[in-house]
Parts: C-alpha cells; sequence; structure tokens
C-alpha cells in the first residue's frame, strides 16, 4: 500500500509540474509578444516634447507625424515609406481596429499616423505649435478622429 501511496504522490508532482510549466511558457510567450510592441512605445516615448518639423525625420531636431513613425521603427530594424498614407499598408492589418490593438501598432488616420500606447493613447508627431499643443507628445485619446487602419509591425 505505501508503495501504491508513493507511485500516486510521484504521479500528482508530475502532473502539477507540468500544469506550471505549460502555463509559465504561456504567460512567457504573452510577455515576449507585448514587450516587441512596448519597447517600441518606451523608445518613442523618449523624444516626447522634441519639436515638429514638416517633412522632418529626426527625433532630436523635428520630424512629420510619418517621419516620426519611421525614424521609430527604423531603430527596430523596420522600414518604413515617408507617408502617412503609405504607412496604412505596412505590417499586418488589425482586424477589430482600436479594439484589438496592441502597444506599438500604427494608428492610421486621413493625412496622420500615430503609434499606439495602450489604453487609448497614442505618441505622435502633431503640429509646429509648442509643446505640450504640438510636437512630438502624447495623446490621451486614439479615437480623437476617425481611424482608417490599425497596422502591426511587431
Amino acid at each position: 500500500m505505501k508503495h501504491f501511496i508513493a507511485k500516486l504522490f510521484v504521479l500528482f508532482m508530475m502532473a502539477a509540474a507540468s500544469l506550471t510549466m505549460t502555463t509559465a511558457n504561456m504567460e512567457t510567450d504573452a510577455q515576449a509578444a507585448t514587450s516587441k510592441g512596448q519597447k517600441v512605445v518606451n523608445y518613442a516615448k523618449k523624444y516626447v516634447g522634441n519639436k515638429y518639423k514638416y517633412g522632418g525625420t529626426s527625433l532630436t531636431k523635428g520630424a512629420d507625424c510619418s517621419g516620426f513613425t519611421m525614424a521609430v521603427y527604423k531603430k527596430f530594424g523596420k522600414k518604413l515609406p515617408h507617408s502617412s498614407s503609405a504607412q496604412r499598408r505596412v505590417g499586418k492589418k488589425v482586424s477589430g481596429g482600436i479594439k484589438k490593438a496592441k502597444p506599438g501598432d500604427l494608428i492610421c488616420y486621413s493625412g496622420h499616423v500615430a503609434i499606439y500606447m495602450g489604453k487609448n493613447k497614442i505618441v505622435h508627431a502633431s503640429n509646429k505649435a509648442k509643446y505640450p499643443k504640438g510636437g512630438i507628445k502624447v495623446s490621451n485619446n486614439a479615437k480623437y478622429k476617425k481611424i482608417l487602419a490599425v497596422r502591426r509591425l511587431v
């Protein structure tokens, strides 16, 4: 009887260990997928407060909206066109739009593009007004105008 109980105990422990490892792997996979986009967001946020410059692609000397996203994603090995409308076609379409957007996704509007931060926030290069009204800034309403596409690059 003791031998049977010992075997049963070993089987129970193996099952528990297997379940724990599966759960840990799922969490690690989810963190890895999220962390790529979050790294993009964290990098982009470093330039908040810098100026807007039409046609610009410099994160420090000035960028327009597509120049900003282009320069940010260049750091992560992604080559983007310097046009908000052309950026609507890069990466993969996110079915479900903003409801399914993850940090790092491009949020595409008519004539504008931004990087989604999560929780309905975006980081983007806005206009020539002084920061915080313009320049590279964070906005708290990703749906401030009609969203035409959400694109995933990482």
